[in-house]
């Protein structure tokens, strides 16, 4: 955990760019941002990868249903932001 933490400390203070990392981001918000996607993976019993890689890849039911939850979420996402807040 620490070495995660630590790593993405580091790349977000040397490359900033390569984590999307703008000015107007808050330390703050990226540890919000991280704390909500580790309590996702942990509620989901597993991260969207695992669930769509090894879950999918071993018929689990629930890793299909997981998987699918994930992506329609990121569909709805990136439709609201794009189209109804006028993102880029």
């Amino acid at each position: 955990m620490s070495g995660l933490i630590t790593a993405g400390g580091l790349c977000a203070w040397e490359a900033p760019q390569a984590l999307g990392v703008t000015p107007a981001s808050s330390e703050l918000a990226i540890i919000i941002a991280g704390l909500c996607v580790g309590y996702g993976a942990r509620l989901g019993n597993g991260c969207t990868s695992g669930h769509g890689v090894c879950g999918i890849s071993r018929w689990s039911v629930r890793s299909f249903a997981a998987t699918g939850a994930f992506m329609a979420t990121a569909g709805v996402t990136v439709y609201l932001v794009r189209h109804c807040l006028g993102g880029s």
